[in-house]
């Protein structure tokens, strides 16, 4: 049974809702309410069965749509269907988190004094003495060896921006559910309130001894960089950026993948990259390492090179191992002749012609959320061999595993060779006529955490 992933995927609705219906029991008027959904341009999902409602029949009817315009040609069409009544539209990404989508709570019941005895005070004083005198022992009595702290300030949350920490806490609840739910980690959110880089680091550096390993999340370039590196310094946990170093791995593995497919060789990818912040230099460093030749970056303003002055040090840092032809001028430039396009940009930015103007059956991953740097459609009627968006390569079907086998392995850091071994796990476990693996599946994130932990030499 496909995933909901692969349903969103399939549909190109990702924005879910569920609509309650009253319907006349004759069967013609749910098939013309559902004929209704269709004509607004929605997709439909599950349809349950609830109690008569009188002389009526309940549906709750699970619709795709592209957002709440789509939404409300639904809703306009539906109301217009004879011995139909809408009687609820419910917003299943709101009512996912209401509440919050994750939670803390104990593994031991307590129902009686005994089992307060035990689990608090006074029995707990047994276990704090026995840690002081062996502080190994946390590892065993302490659930701080399988906790990540999802840390955020806000400042890059998704495509939405700067929106501050606590409307990017869902993003974080989020992640926090699919630790738990794929790999049995224990997630928290952080929310660190600044956006001074050194206040951010020295607040994760305060609280790490609570933790396994940290993530950071959603924070803009490029006080990421910094942040990511000084607290990997400093720190005896693995630190790991998801938006630099779990975007490269999945588009890495996307990669082996694709040149399973058509052949190719990593050696002869030439690379333009459409979009120089944190996933862009992590895809780019991970290219390298994996023996791509030649990479190419463009930002904004054109084509990182040595030769321009307006380079911030991270930049002309990326400039320095990057680029080796010198190349100059715009994204035109940096695609032509190329056999792989990456973008992590904006939309619509590439066109057809771009891709035509690339190496003979090019490889294109348009991965600007939620809409591409040129569509998947249209880069296959340009002439690419293998071409996908970012709703085919989420960073979900890395970063679980990825902690997992850092944990397990004891790992003081994540390296790019266990990102790269993570990449290949990946691209091995790719079902017959897809480009990546199920996420759903648990086998995938066994699979990263194996090859993980091995690259981590455990």
């Amino acid at each position: 049974m496909p995933s909901s992933q692969a349903l969103h995927d399939s549909f190109r609705r990702n924005i879910v809702f569920t609509l309650h219906l009253q319907v006349a029991p004759d069967g013609a008027a749910l098939h013309d309410a559902l004929d209704a959904i269709r004509a607004a341009g929605a997709r439909v999902g599950d349809i349950a069965v609830g109690q008569p409602a009188g002389p009526q029949i309940d549906y709750t009817v699970t619709v795709f749509t592209t957002g709440d315009k789509q939404l409300a040609a639904v809703r306009e069409k539906v109301s217009a269907v004879k011995d139909v009544t809408l009687t609820q539209v419910v917003d299943v990404a709101l009512e996912s988190h209401r509440g919050g989508a994750c939670e803390m709570r104990g593994r031991s019941a307590i129902r009686t004094n005994t089992d307060l005895r035990v689990v608090y005070t006074p029995g707990v004083a047994r276990v704090c003495k026995a840690i002081e005198a062996q502080p190994e022992l946390a590892r065993e009595y302490t659930g701080i060896y399988n906790k990540v702290a999802i840390a955020t300030n806000g400042t890059a949350i998704l495509g939405l921006g700067d929106i501050g920490c606590v409307p990017g806490m869902p993003v974080m609840e989020g992640k926090s559910a699919i630790f738990w739910e794929f790999v049995g980690i224990s997630a928290e959110p952080i929310l660190v309130d600044t956006h001074d880089p050194e206040l951010f680091i020295r607040v994760l550096e305060t609280i790490a001894p609570t933790f396994g390993a940290i993530q950071i999340e959603d924070v803009k370039a490029p006080e990421c960089f910094r942040i990511t590196r000084e607290l990997d310094e400093k720190l005896p946990i693995p630190v790991f950026h998801d938006d630099q170093h779990g975007t490269a791995t999945v588009v890495l593995a996307g990669l082996f993948s694709a040149l399973k497919k058509t052949g190719k060789r990593i050696e002869d990818m030439t690379t333009a990259i459409c979009g120089a912040g944190a996933a862009g230099t992590a895809i780019a460093d991970l290219l390298l390492l994996a023996g791509a030749p030649d990479v190419v970056l463009v930002d904004s303003k054109g084509i990182i090179d040595t030769g321009r002055g307006d380079l911030n040090p991270d930049k002309r840092a990326l400039a320095e191992r990057t680029n080796k032809h010198k190349v100059t001028g715009g994204l035109a430039d940096a695609m032509k002749g190329r056999e792989l396009f990456i973008g992590v940009s904006q939309p619509d930015i590439v066109s057809q012609d771009m891709v035509r103007s690339m190496a003979k059956d090019p490889i294109v991953f348009a991965l600007a959320n939620p809409v591409s740097e040129i569509s998947v459609a249209d880069a296959y009627d340009a002439g690419a061999a293998v071409a996908a968006d970012g709703r085919m390569m989420n960073n979900a079907l890395a970063y679980p595993g990825i902690f997992r086998g850092a944990l397990d392995s004891r790992a003081r850091s994540i390296t790019l060779e266990m990102m790269m071994a993570a990449a290949h796990a990946l691209a091995a476990i790719v079902p017959e006529g897809s480009l990546m693996p199920e996420m759903m599946d648990p086998n995938t994130h066994r699979a990263v955490a194996n090859a993980v932990a091995k690259a981590a030499g455990k």
